[in-house]
This record gives C-alpha cells, structure tokens and sequence, in this order.
C-alpha cells in the first residue's frame, strides 16, 4: 500500500463515485478502479459497496475514510505551512461572508486577488450567522465577514472593523406613498433573534409613526430587489447602491443621517491568520475603502 492508494480511494468516496474522481483528479476511471481494488485486497476487507449510480462506504470503509481525511487534511496544512516558509501564498481558503459582500464585492475582489496570487484555492460560503459563526470556531472556516450577527460564541472575536455607509431607500416613484414608506423590510432579526432595538426603523418614525417591519430576510440583495419592486423601503449599503442612487431611481429617505455600519471580520480568538488570508483580507480593506462614497 502507497499514498496513491489512499488518495484514489479517498477521491472515490469524497466524490461519491468513480466516475466523479475520475473527473476530479483527471485520472482515467478503470486505473482507479483497479487501484482501489489493489487496496481493498491488501487490507483483506471492502471499502465499498458498488452501486448503479454511486458508491457507499462500509462500516470499515468509513474508518479508513476518516483517517484519511486526517492525512490528507495535513497534506494541505503542509502545503499551506510550505507557503509561508517561502513567503507564497498558495493552497486553500476557506473563508465565510455575509450575503451582501459574497454577491457584490467578494468576486471582484478574487479577480483581483488571483491575479496577485494564482495558486490560491478560495472557498467562500454565505448563509446564516450562526452557521457560519460555528463553522469558524471549529476551524472549518478561517475568518468571516458580517454586518450583523449574534452574540459571538466562545472562542471568537472580531478582529477587525471597516465602516462603511449605508442608506434607508424607496423606489423613486414611490417616494410619497404612505403604504410603501410604512412597510420596512428588516433583516438583523433574522441573524439574531434577540434583536430588540432597530435604530434606523426608530429614526424613520419619528416621521412616521406607523411604520413597521413588514418583510424581513438576511438577504441584502433581496432586499434592493424589493424596494425595486415597490415593496417597502429598506436599510442598505453603498456598494449596493451607487448606480441606483446615482441615476435617482432610488430616494435616500434620511440624507442627513449619514448612516454607518460596521463590517465586522471575526475569527478565532487564538488562530494565527494564515498568510493566505492575511493577503486576503489587506486587498478586501483596500477593495472597501476604495467603495466607499
């Protein structure tokens, strides 16, 4: 038994099939197929059950899986500690960031930062604080980027902050509509639940009164949409906004606030970033200061 043996196998059963490792690792299907029957046979027991469509791990199989995801998962922490010896950022990313950033600043960002350093494997996901804040602390993630989010849990701390503006907006037509200007589409409650005071909602009724959270989503881009779509009026950032405010199809309803947010970069209170994220996160500084208004 070789490493080549354990790297076929684990492909297979990460993939879910030979079919898709063949894909993934740009190996023609029967040389994996007979490399992990070689392993099958040196152990004296089967690693998988053979299915139409896929395959699924024995019981001893699963074992071996799992240490093999060990191995493999130092494979990549060398690599990564390699790159920083050398001064060179390479290998994986992992990295999480609220809805906003992911969909309109974190693409343009990659583009940029590929470019700089192309042998850098990022991997960002988005989607409820409190996932992703749990997905930092036990190390599956390295940092995150929120606007807002729950308490943190034990372990993490925000490490940095970036204040960026933000604007409570109508769709231009509707800018004198009663119904529209009451109906608020809210979103920090969503991220965290014991939410009880909404500044900017507390600001718009002193204008009026009535107003109220009508819609609520942690999906700030869903909530440009609905203020497109008449739905409500809504607090959102800059970035998001400057062709719509620029060409007036969208009102800022509290000009003279000058409303400001944090974007909060939270990590583990102990990790030491690694040199990939480090490059990372001074282009993401560099890339949001040059955002701002």
């Amino acid at each position: 038994m070789n490493l080549l043996h354990l790297q076929y196998f684990h492909a297979v059963a990460r993939e879910g099939g030979f079919t898709k490792a063949s894909q993934a690792l740009g190996i023609r299907q029967p040389a994996i197929s007979r490399m992990v029957g070689q392993l099958e046979s040196y152990l004296g027991f089967k690693l998988l059950e053979r299915r139409s469509q896929n395959v699924q791990l024995t019981a001893r199989g699963r074992r071996v899986f799992e240490r093999a995801q060990k191995i493999f998962g130092e494979v990549e922490q060398l690599k990564i500690s390699l790159g920083e010896i050398k001064g060179e950022c390479f290998g994986d990313l992992k990295f999480a960031a609220a809805e906003p950033m992911a969909s309109a600043v974190v693409p343009a960002l990659l583009k940029r930062y590929l470019r700089t350093y192309p042998k850098v494997y990022p991997q960002f996901i988005s989607g409820p604080a409190d996932y992703l804040l749990k997905s930092i602390q036990t190390g599956a993630l390295e940092f995150g980027m929120f606007f807002h989010m729950p308490e943190l849990h034990e372990g993490l701390a925000v490490i940095e902050r970036l204040e960026l503006p933000f604007h409570l907006v109508v769709r231009a037509n509707l800018k004198d509509d009663r119904e529209t200007l009451n109906r608020f589409i809210g979103s920090r409650e969503i991220d965290d639940t014991t939410t009880r005071r909404f500044p900017t909602l507390e600001k718009w009724r002193r204008r009026h009164p009535e107003a109220s959270i009508g819609i609520s989503t942690n999906n700030l881009t869903a909530h440009k949409q609905m203020v497109m779509n008449g739905l409500g009026i809504a607090v959102l950032p800059g970035f998001l906004l400057k062709k719509e405010l620029s060409t007036r199809r969208v009102i800022d309803l509290l000009p003279n606030e000058h409303l400001r947010f944090d974007l909060k970069v939270v990590a583990r209170e102990t990790a030491t970033l690694s040199l990939n994220a480090r490059a990372f996160l001074n282009l993401n500084r560099d890339s949001l200061l040059t955002s701002r208004e």
